[in-house]
């Protein structure tokens, strides 16, 4: 039976203010968006959500999220964890794009892209970037190019580490050669073929990356340089590219804390780039969710480790709206629709007919109520109410949790069941034929 959803009386930011709208979504799209919809049609379930004095958005767009964990700065025991669905949609996001990072040792193109699949299968958009810090970089058939052109999930190169000790210390040929693949795969495929960068704290800041622009005919369109908020005066560096035309993105889970002393907090970083000129479209935000966050000594010695969050996104959205007085529509256009723009997501971050269906809903402060991503309902109340495969199992065996004794019969033990999709095709449809043939598999 077909099933539909009717958002009633909301103030719809699309990201630009369209006023109180319904907004009627059914499969993975939106059906219609106008004042007070009406349906008259049978056999059909409709949920309706009364969204008055609320505000509905487009669904956020993450472009910087190590999905398949990151770090290891500090030893083997230091690798983050992968992310889980219900922490991507609870923070209002519904499409992220996964990295690498440090570690393109113990961490592969391939996990990533096992990840987003994955995360994709459970009800959430997803892209990747190949690559990692390391030049040359880390690809699933040899050349950037064509990975971009080849597999469907990946739209650029990244993150490639500049300034940065951690780095290779990529010269300018280097980057413009991965500039090169990125820009050539994206033509090829129709994809965006951005090199996302990583940019370090070292003092060359973006030196090589305006070299690159200097020596080259390369657009300012391939490259988008990331945690531009790190520093003051890579702040200062970003807004000068800004200025000149580039793309330039401030990292939501870059901000001060105890051993921070020196980042530039995110809603103030997009003040401040808005302040000195930098145009509004030019501007975009993620979170560098799940990565981690070491924090050296002068003498480079780890000191302290932190994980990213990608509820940070949002969070920093709501504080450049509250606290430092950005426009609703600016604010949240900063991680929708520029977003969607450069990365050629032509369907993503807008509230239209034909669009996506991702959306979220806050109360009147801004706090997340209800998430919609491709159509189906995320989170209700602020709550999460679709999990990912392995969330919210109660006891695995062998866990704290669990009571069971290794080598002794026991009824209850054994691994939770998984029950397969509906869909699946049935090998042995007969079912003392199945019963016959059944036995479990172990591994891992």
């Amino acid at each position: 039976m077909s099933r539909l959803t009717l958002i009633r009386k909301a103030n719809l930011y699309s990201p630009k203010p369209r006023g109180v709208m319904d907004v009627l979504i059914g499969g993975e799209k939106i059906l219609a968006v106008g004042q007070d919809l009406s349906l008259h049609a049978t056999g059909i379930e409709i949920d309706e959500v009364d969204a008055g004095r609320m505000y509905l958005f487009p669904g956020l767009i993450d472009q910087h999220v190590h999905m398949a964990g990151g770090g290891g700065e500090g030893g083997f025991h230091y690798r983050t964890p992968e992310i889980s669905l219900s922490h991507i949609t609870t923070a209002g996001v519904t499409t992220a794009v996964g990295v690498l990072g440090t570690d393109g040792v113990t961490r592969t193109t391939r996990e990533l892209l096992a990840k987003a699949e994955a995360l994709d299968f459970e009800g959430v958009s997803t892209y990747i970037y190949c690559g990692a810090y390391q030049v040359p970089t880390r690809t699933l058939t040899g050349m950037p190019r064509s990975d971009i052109v080849l597999i469907k999930k990946v739209i650029g190169v990244g993150e490639i580490a500049i300034s940065d000790s951690r780095s290779s210390h990529p010269t300018t040929n280097d980057l413009a050669e991965l500039a090169s693949e990125a820009r050539v795969g994206g033509l090829l495929s129709g994809k965006a073929g951005v090199l996302h960068l990583h940019v370090g704290d070292d003092d060359t800041r973006l030196h090589v990356l305006f070299e690159v622009l200097k020596q080259t005919e390369l657009p300012k369109s391939v490259f988008v340089p990331t945690h531009l908020n790190r520093n003051e005066d890579l702040l200062k560096d970003g807004i000068r590219y800004g200025k000149e035309g580039g793309f330039v993105d401030v990292t939501s889970g870059i901000r001060p804390d105890k051993h921070d002393h020196i980042s530039v907090k995110p809603s103030i970083a997009i003040k401040k780039m808005l302040d000195a000129g930098v145009a509004l479209h030019r501007l975009t935000m993620s979170s560098d969710s799940n990565g981690s966050s070491p924090i050296f000594d002068d003498r480079g010695k780890l000191v302290a480790m932190g994980i990213g969050s990608i509820a940070t996104l949002w969070e920093e959205i709501r504080d450049a709206i509250v606290e430092e007085k950005i426009p609703i529509e600016d604010a949240v256009s900063i991680v929708t629709s520029n977003v969607a723009r450069v990365l050629k997501l032509g369907q993503k971050g807008k509230i239209a007919s034909g669009a996506d269906a991702d959306l979220f809903i806050t109360d009147d402060r801004f706090q997340i109520q209800h998430v919609f991503a491709k159509g189906t309902w995320m989170v209700k109340d602020g709550k999460p109410i679709v999990f990912g495969t392995f969330e919210n199992i109660e006891s695995i065996p062998g866990s704290p949790e669990s009571k069971e004794e290794a080598g002794k019969e026991d009824g209850r033990r054994g691994r939770h069941m998984l029950s397969p999709d509906d869909e699946d095709p049935d090998d042995f449809p007969d079912p003392e034929e199945r019963k016959e043939k059944s036995k479990r598999h172990y591994c891992c």
